[in-house]
C-alpha cells in the first residue's frame, strides 16, 4: 500500500507539489507512504476475504460442471456477445435515445441467449453425442479403477483372506474401518477363552496383512453413530460403493438385500470344492467310527465328510475308497463309499 502511494505521488508530483508547496518533497513522500499504507491495512483484509470467497465459489461451480458444459458455457457467452453487439449496432443509430436503448436491449439479449443455451445444455450435448465428463476428470482409458473391499471381523479371524490375496483373487484396496478393529480387540479381550483365542488369532492375521500387503490394506477412522457393527458396515459399504468380505451368513444376506455385493469366503470355498461322482476313487484317512454299524468317517482336504462302509476296522489308516453315492445337505455334500480291495474292486466286510 505504501509503495502504491509513493508511485501515485511520483507520477503526479507536479500537481501535488503545487497544491502542497509548503511541504518538503521528502516529507510529502513519507505522508503518501503512510497514508496509503494505513488505507490498505484497513481495507485490504475484507477485500482479500471477498476475493477469496468469490474464487472459491467460482472454483466450486466450475468443478460441478462437465468439461463439455464448460466449453458450451464459454461458447454461449461469445455467441451472446456477438448477437448483443449486432442489436446494439442497429438500435444505437436512433437519435438521442438510441445508444441507451441499445445498451438495455443488448443486455437483455445477452441474458436471454446465455440462459437459453445453458438451460438446454443437456439436449445440445446429447445432440452433439458428447459424453459429459467432470472438469479435470480422467477418461476410462486414462484411469484404471480398482474395486474396494470392506473387511468384516469374521473374515479377519477366519484367516483365509491371506490366501485369497496371495492367489490374486482379490485385486483392489482392502479397507478396514476402526470400528472393526475395536470389535476385534473386544473379542481378543473376552473372558471366554475360545473367543479370546479367536480374537488374538484375528489380530495376528491383521498384523500379517499389514506387513505382507501394505499397499493393499488401508485402515481408516470411521466411528460414526452408535448402531450395531453389521449395520454400520453395511451403511459404510453403501456409501463408499464397496464390496463386503465376510464369512457371516446373516451379514451376507442383509447386505445383498441392500444391493451390496458380498464376497462370502465360505460360499467361495464351497463353490471351489472338488466335484466327485459315483464310481470315482479317493484316498481317505479314517479318523473315527460312523453312526451306522461298521461305518468309518474320514474327511477330504476341503472338509467334505466321507462315510466309508466297513471303515470302522481301518481307523487311523489311509484307504482307497470308491464313491457309491452323494448326499447334498444344508451344510454341504456328504460322500458315501466302499473300501477298494487289492484287486481294485470295492468290498464290504460281511
Amino acid at each position: 500500500g505504501g509503495g502504491i502511494g509513493v508511485l501515485i505521488l511520483y507520477y503526479n508530483y507536479s500537481f501535488f507539489s503545487e497544491k502542497l508547496h509548503h511541504i518538503g518533497p521528502l516529507f510529502l513522500y513519507l505522508i503518501f507512504f503512510l497514508f496509503f499504507f494505513f488505507i490498505f491495512y484497513l481495507v485490504f483484509p475484507p477485500i482479500y476475504k471477498l476475493i477469496n470467497l468469490l474464487v472459491n465459489i467460482i472454483d466450486k461451480f466450475l468443478s460441478s460442471l462437465s468439461l463439455a458444459e464448460l466449453f458450451l458455457g464459454i461458447f454461449s457467452v461469445l455467441i451472446s456477445l456477438l448477437i448483443s453487439y449486432l442489436f446494439y449496432a442497429l438500435i444505437s443509430k436512433i437519435p438521442i435515445v438510441g445508444p441507451y436503448i441499445g445498451i438495455l436491449i443488448a443486455i437483455f439479449v445477452f441474458g436471454v441467449t446465455v440462459g437459453t443455451l445453458i438451460k438446454r445444455r443437456k439436449e445440445i450435448l446429447e445432440a452433439m453425442k458428447i459424453q459429459p465428463k467432470r472438469f479435470g476428470e480422467r477418461t476410462p482409458k486414462e484411469k484404471k479403477l480398482y474395486p474396494k473391499y470392506l473387511l468384516d471381523t469374521s473374515a479377519i479371524i477366519d484367516g483365509r483372506i491371506l490366501e485369497l490375496i496371495d492367489s490374486g483373487f482379490i485385486d483392489g484396496t482392502i479397507l478396514i474401518p476402526t470400528f472393526i478393529l475395536e470389535e476385534l480387540q473386544m473379542v481378543a479381550d473376552s473372558e471366554d477363552s475360545s473367543k479370546r483365542v479367536r480374537g488374538r488369532r484375528g489380530l495376528d492375521i491383521l498384523q500379517r496383512l499389514k506387513e505382507e500387503y501394505p499397499e493393499k490394506i488401508k485402515i481408516f477412522d470411521a466411528k460414526g453413530e452408535r448402531i450395531p457393527i453389521d449395520t454400520k458396515l453395511i451403511n459404510l459399504a453403501k456409501k463408499m460403493k464397496a464390496k463386503v468380505i465376510t464369512t457371516d451368513f446373516n451379514l451376507s444376506q442383509v447386505a445383498r438385500t441392500r444391493g451390496i455385493k458380498v464376497l462370502n469366503i465360505n460360499e467361495l470355498a464351497h463353490a471351489l470344492r472338488k466335484v466327485v461322482l459315483p464310481g470315482e476313487k479317493l484316498q481317505v484317512r479314517i479318523v473315527k467310527e460312523g453312526k451306522e454299524r461298521a461305518q468309518g468317517v474320514g474327511y477330504l482336504d476341503d472338509g467334505t465328510m466321507v462315510v466309508v462302509e466297513d471303515g470302522k476296522y481301518h481307523i487311523g489308516e489311509v484307504v482307497d475308497v470308491e464313491v457309491t453315492s452323494l448326499l447334498q445337505g444344508p451344510t454341504g455334500t456328504m460322500i458315501f463309499g466302499d473300501i477298494v480291495n487289492d484287486r481294485g474292486s470295492s468290498s464290504r466286510r460281511r
